[in-house]
């Protein structure tokens, strides 16, 4: 013992400087390792948000898109509707069915990013707080907006497909068609203001009232996917 004491005495800076050298090694490998796992994930980040950044325009985009066609049917239908002022004879009346037109969309987001954020837990692990509850209320509203507009698609469906529209639905597929309408099958292409008419007008109106809301609605939408932007790439 005594004999370990005096080697150790003799010996003890060359046993603290190994001891400080392993030490130092240890902890500079430690701190090499934390320093490369927070690169990669810094660089993981910054990659998703660039592909993040990629999809809200590409919704910027097809806001655009929609609320430009939205414009064009909400047009169409009003001057569909004019046309109810003089419908006194079969001509105007098949004039009528033959320019009339409804057609649905969807409110199409990319979700692929931020399901993977999701997924990967990396929406939660972002140090910007703020960014990240702008990130989650942007796709919430898209989610939102999205279900309220096919909900309207689908009480216009409804009434499309309604007993009241059938004759109005066949004629329009044979004027498609090009084939000759036999009128004495739909008495009310020659009666004077037929209820046929009246609600082949609450149609078009009904449509036209859901496409100025749509178009509000997708507004919003494309307000705040370029307030998102902003926020993403400042």
């Amino acid at each position: 013992m005594k004999k370990l004491f005096s080697t150790i005495q003799q010996k003890w800076a060359e046993y603290f400087l190994e001891i400080l050298v392993i030490t130092v090694g240890i902890l500079g490998a430690f701190l090499l390792n934390t320093w490369n796992q927070d690169r990669i994930a810094d660089e993981t980040q910054k990659l998703t948000i660039e592909r993040l950044i990629e999809d809200v325009k590409s919704d910027t985009s097809r806001f655009a898109y929609l609320d430009h066609r939205l414009e064009e049917r909400v047009k169409r239908c009003d001057s569909v509707l004019s046309l109810f002022k003089d419908l006194d004879d079969k001509e105007k009346r098949l004039s009528l069915i033959s320019v009339h037109l409804i057609n649905f969309f969807l409110v199409e987001s990319n979700f692929t990013t931020y399901d993977e954020m999701l997924n990967t837990g990396r929406l939660y692990s972002m140090d910007d707080k703020k960014l990240r509850s702008h990130i989650i209320n942007y796709y919430r509203d898209v989610k939102k907006w999205s279900t309220y507009i096919e909900r309207d698609n689908q009480q216009l469906r409804n009434k499309m497909i309604g007993p009241e529209y059938n004759d109005y639905w066949v004629i329009q597929r044979r004027l498609w068609a090009d084939q000759v309408i036999d009128a004495s099958k739909y008495p009310w292409l020659l009666q004077k203001n037929p209820k046929e008419i009246k609600d082949i007008e609450a149609l078009v109106l009904a449509t036209r009232i859901l496409f100025d809301s749509s178009r509000d609605r997708i507004a919003n939408l494309k307000g705040h996917a370029e307030y998102l932007l902003k926020k993403l790439d400042p």
